[in-house]
């Protein structure tokens, strides 16, 4: 079980995971074809375990491609804003992730898409002693789950790229929730 972490201390740490992954990729970038980032808002929805309702998200990636563009690894961020079905007095309303994935390129498929496998850590505020228990106050409860994408990008300039994603994440919590998300967005390499 976790305790509530103050919003600020949750946004230091992510800045410190997203600095320390930018820091210790530096040598691969190095190697990289091209070093890129996106970001991008969208709808989300529950396809189970939630409100189906859509609702917004964003999405934030950096990726290092390999020579050869056929694969790239990836860091993603997003939150997945929700406004309906919780529980009074909740407080972060928000469905909030991050994590890694593995993206394999249509140069090494043939396909018209990129298809990208990982891993995301998920945030959601729950009462105290869940699952079994409401022991009363909320603490933000953690689960580590699987993450499928398919994404496509389109040149725009030189550096820049038009870009699109859909994403399948299941977070294990009780009951397991399937989220799917359709984002657009910019993106830029080097």
């Amino acid at each position: 079980m976790e305790a509530s972490i103050p919003g600020g201390a949750r946004s230091l740490n992510g800045r410190r995971v997203l600095a320390a992954l930018i820091l210790s990729g530096s040598a691969a970038a190095a190697h990289a074809q091209h070093a890129s980032i996106w970001g991008g808002a969208g709808l989300g929805s529950f396809l189970s375990g939630g409100p189906s309702e859509p609702n917004y998200n964003r999405f934030l990636a950096v990726a290092a491609s390999w020579p050869g563009d056929a694969l790239r690894l990836r860091y993603f961020k997003g939150t997945f804003e929700r406004s309906r079905e919780l529980p009074p007095n909740a407080g972060d309303d928000d469905f909030d992730y991050y994590g890694f994935d593995a993206v394999v390129t249509r140069r090494a498929t043939g396909l018209p898409i990129d298809l990208a496998g990982g891993v995301a850590r998920f945030e959601e505020v729950y009462p105290v002693g869940y699952p079994h228990f409401d022991l009363g106050g909320r603490a933000y409860i953690h689960r580590w789950g699987p993450h499928l994408a398919a994404l496509r990008s389109w040149p725009a300039g030189r550096y820049g790229e038009l870009w699109a994603e859909t994403d399948l994440h299941l977070a294990p919590y009780q009951p397991h929730q399937w989220v799917a998300f359709l984002d657009v967005g910019l993106g830029a390499h080097l």
